[in-house]
């Protein structure tokens, strides 16, 4: 029955076209038709509606009261269309899925999960974004991002991941020549190696250092051990590994490493920040197949 009401297709579009511009040759130009075409498009729809759309005034083209009603209703019906078809074609024709985190997360806790997942999922296609700036990590381009202490990202639909606990680690080997730090007063004796703030900064984050942690646990930390200082999270963690001393480390990176032997964590003194992780994905693309496999697999193996 909506068919039998509706005029064809094509002479909404041109009609379209032409009320836009209020000349026929410039819709012409725009459909790559002849101006000659759109002429008989527009009769025929005025027939079919048995009213004129178009005035001419002055050599100049006015649409009449009944033309701009059906301008208004046809620029919103064919924008909606466009905008659903966008967000089909985005939904289903998704060549890759680009999922981003900071450098830290994406080399201790992400890429150990792709692997597991591009084993069962080998024809899906993923791209990796580590990087340590805000902007990039919330970049149009971004499918799926892995962000910290915010549950809400506009445009997205989030998923709770796991809180930040941060604890002190070392290598094993440094502690052979070493007494082990019984308590949070004891490690002032130690080497610590310390983060760039700047870091905190680009991402938009707390910064989460030794002062915070020491005055979490009630130790006077104004004049802490100086150290090696670092600008991204991963070399400070091989530092540690090579025994150059003592870092924070966060249970989501450095559990692995703990359990595997690699790392040892220092007193049992864990500082739940707080903060939580969270899966953040594109609203437009949460039914996407691809995308349902790969934000499942993340959430399923946290």
């Amino acid at each position: 029955m909506l068919r039998k009401k509706l005029p064809g297709i094509n002479g909404l579009v041109t009609f379209e076209a032409a009320a836009r511009y209020l000349s026929f040759t410039q819709a012409a130009d725009e459909l790559c038709v002849s101006q000659a075409a759109v002429s008989r498009q527009i009769k025929r729809l005025e027939e079919q509606l048995a009213c004129p759309l178009f005035l001419r005034v002055r050599r100049h083209l006015e649409l009449t009261k009944d033309g701009q009603r059906l301008f208004q209703a046809v620029t919103m019906g064919l924008g909606h269309i466009g905008s659903v078809c966008d967000e089909i074609r985005r939904t289903q024709a998704t060549d890759q899925i680009t999922i981003a985190s900071t450098l830290a997360f994406s080399t201790f806790w992400l890429m150990p999960r792709i692997r597991a997942f591009q084993q069962q999922y080998p024809h899906v296609k993923v791209h990796v974004i580590a990087t340590d700036k805000a902007s990039e990590l919330r970049s149009d381009k971004v499918d799926l991002a892995l962000t910290c202490g915010n549950s809400q990202l506009q445009g997205h639909e989030t998923h709770y991941l796991f809180s930040e606990r941060a604890y002190p680690v070392c290598s094993p080997a440094y502690l052979e020549s070493r007494k082990a730090p019984a308590t949070p007063e004891d490690l002032l004796q130690h080497r610590l190696l310390h983060m760039d703030e700047q870091l905190w900064d680009n991402i938009g984050w707390d910064a989460i250092d030794w002062q915070a942690w020491m005055q979490h646990f009630g130790v006077d930390a104004i004049d802490l051990p100086s150290g090696l200082t670092f600008n991204n999270y991963p070399m400070l963690i091989q530092a540690v590994m090579e025994d150059e001393g003592i870092a924070l480390g966060f249970e989501h990176s450095t559990g692995d490493l703990v359990a595997k032997g690699k790392l040892v964590a220092l007193t049992d003194k864990k500082w739940d920040t707080g903060r939580g992780y969270y899966l953040a994905i594109k609203s437009n693309l949460v039914h996407n197949p691809d995308v349902q496999a790969l934000s499942q697999w993340l959430l399923n193996n946290y």
